[in-house]
């Protein structure tokens, strides 16, 4: 197996400092430091230009973190095939399935469905909650490396955009809205038309994210409508919205996320939604594509998918 260490020096090569690689990786910031010390110290290379700002990496580390990747890709798939000979032996007892749960993916409606499950689980099928950042690591790479620390992730996404990255499991629809700060006028009404927005700024995803291509191309049907493009969601985003006054394109699952902002539904005039359920790795362990298979069934038999938990408006 690889150097664990190895570990330490990506992480911190992705992030670009010591700290925010210790929070991805759970370990305080000097513990992660001392490791990629230790390791240059061993080796006797430097990986890293340290300054007040962070870290950067060094032309030979570069090509070292180039040159480790498929090496610790490579290692990750004999333990996950030996994790995945374990399950079968085990009935899943020793392995659970991780659900990666985070600010905006709570990963309540699983929850909801999976404590309500009646049935026996006397495969031994269990679950775990692992943390993902909202912030230092974008939810696009985390996906690309399900089953590595994460197995399996609750979203919205865009159906047909993943299909050749992970498996999904689409549970019901998940029509856009508008998140509004609480003292704007229009954080009072039941529901807003596009005719209402008229005159706001809004904040949307760039164009290419399907769903929001929609809402944007009949929101650009009115001029009198600002948007501003951002690149991802993350609490920043929502911050500045509370405090700017914009409104920000939201989802029914995000109600509750920031307690300055409230979701209203609007009437887009047609569905503007996307797919809400799981995302899991093409090639999932036994214990994942039975937590998946189960989650399937337990919704087509529950009345209706969880809804979020609402928060009550002023």
């Amino acid at each position: 197996m690889y150097d664990r260490r190895l570990d330490a020096v990506v992480a911190a090569a992705r992030t670009g400092s010591f700290a925010k690689a210790a929070r991805l990786l759970h370990v305080s910031a000097p513990a992660l430091a001392k490791q990629v010390n230790t390791f240059e110290a061993e080796f006797g290379i430097t990986l890293f230009t340290r300054s007040r700002s962070g870290v950067a990496l060094t032309p030979a580390g570069r090509e070292f973190v180039e040159d480790a990747r498929p090496v610790m890709r490579q290692c990750d798939d004999i333990l996950r095939r030996a994790r995945r000979r374990s399950a079968a032996a085990n009935d899943f007892r020793d392995v659970p399935v991780r659900l990666g749960v985070s600010m905006l993916r709570s990963g309540r409606r699983i929850l909801d469905l999976w404590q309500r499950d009646a049935e026996p689980r006397s495969d031994g099928l269990r679950l775990e909650l692992v943390p993902m950042p909202d912030d230092e690591r974008d939810i696009t790479d985390i996906i690309a490396h399900l089953g590595e620390d994460v197995d399996a992730v609750s979203t919205a996404f865009n159906a047909g955009y993943w299909d050749h990255v992970c498996g999904t499991l689409t549970l019901s629809r998940e029509p856009l809205c508008v998140a509004v700060p609480y003292d704007h006028a229009l954080a009072r009404r039941e529901s807003v038309s596009l005719d209402d927005l008229e005159g706001t700024r809004i904040r949307i995803m760039r164009r290419g994210h399907d769903g929001n291509d929609r809402a944007r191309d009949l929101l650009e049907a009115h001029p009198s409508i600002e948007l501003v493009d951002i690149d991802r969601y993350n609490l920043a985003v929502f911050n500045d919205c509370a405090q700017t006054g914009d409104l920000l394109i939201s989802k029914p699952l995000w109600d509750g996320v920031h307690p300055q902002l409230v979701n209203v539904p609007v009437d887009w005039g047609e569905p503007v939604d996307l797919a809400y359920g799981l995302l899991y790795p093409l090639d999932p362990e036994p214990q994942v594509a039975a937590f998946v298979e189960r989650i399937g069934q337990l919704a087509r038999t529950a009345p209706v998918i969880p809804a979020e938990r609402p928060i009550s408006r002023r």
